[in-house]
């Protein structure tokens, strides 16, 4: 796998995420389908930060939380730039949580079955979402029970250096390894494409945090995004 520092990989991942324009500035959300993208992205690594702005903040805006993001304790930090972009526009949403990459690929879990065009009928029980939009998240890998896809893992954003895991499994299914299986199946793939693959998730999201735990992912930063 190719050997990037934190700061690199928040970089990376911002491409990953989001669409920007000549001037460095966020569009859209990197899907196939237009979503709301964030005023905000805030990156930020033990070696420094990446920040990105939605093509309409104002200059003046962006410069300000710039100076506040630079300034003092990052928890004060943060409730400045919350404040100032309320004075703005009230803030519609907000996300923050821990951004991981898959450190080693361990091969003896890299098990799971690769969705193709014969088998990708599995999906449709408990995936049919995925199933319609297969052709944007590939590669996708599934653990099935009876031939129905019981878990997966999938890109669920990507770009020709990196790739960002989504990864879900069915209620009766899981505490079973699966989701271990899926996901380091997929890694396995995108880390042969020569891309890196990147692991998110929200601080509540406590079921994708217990798997990044048993991953041994590596921690490189943490995201907020603010809408």
């Amino acid at each position: 796998m190719l050997l990037y520092n934190h700061l690199a990989l928040m970089n990376l991942q911002a491409e990953v995420l989001y669409t920007h324009d000549h001037a460095g500035r966020i569009t859209t959300i990197n899907e196939y389908i237009d979503q709301p993208a964030p005023r905000f992205f805030w990156g930020q690594t033990t070696i420094g930060r990446v920040i990105r702005f939605r093509n309409d903040v104002p200059n003046a805006l962006a410069r300000d939380i710039v100076q506040l993001v630079d300034r003092g304790d990052s928890t004060l930090r943060l409730v400045d730039v919350i404040k100032a972009f309320e004075k703005d526009t009230e803030i519609r949403g907000f996300w923050m949580g821990p951004a991981y990459v898959f450190n080693e690929i361990v091969t003896e879990y890299t098990d799971a079955t690769l969705v193709t065009e014969d088998n990708k009928y599995a999906l449709e029980p408990g995936f049919s979402t995925l199933l319609s939009e297969l052709k944007f998240r590939e590669p996708c890998f599934m653990v099935t029970e009876n031939n129905m896809a019981v878990s997966v893992c999938f890109s669920a954003r990507k770009t020709d250096k990196a790739a960002e895991a989504g990864v879900e499994t069915l209620e009766g299914y899981r505490g079973k390894g699966y989701a271990m299986r899926v996901s380091l199946s997929w890694a396995q793939a995108i880390s042969q494409s020569q891309r890196i693959p990147l692991y998110s998730t929200s601080w509540d999201n406590y079921s994708s945090l217990s798997i990044a735990k048993r991953l041994h992912l590596q921690l490189y930063g943490t995201d907020i995004s603010i809408y």
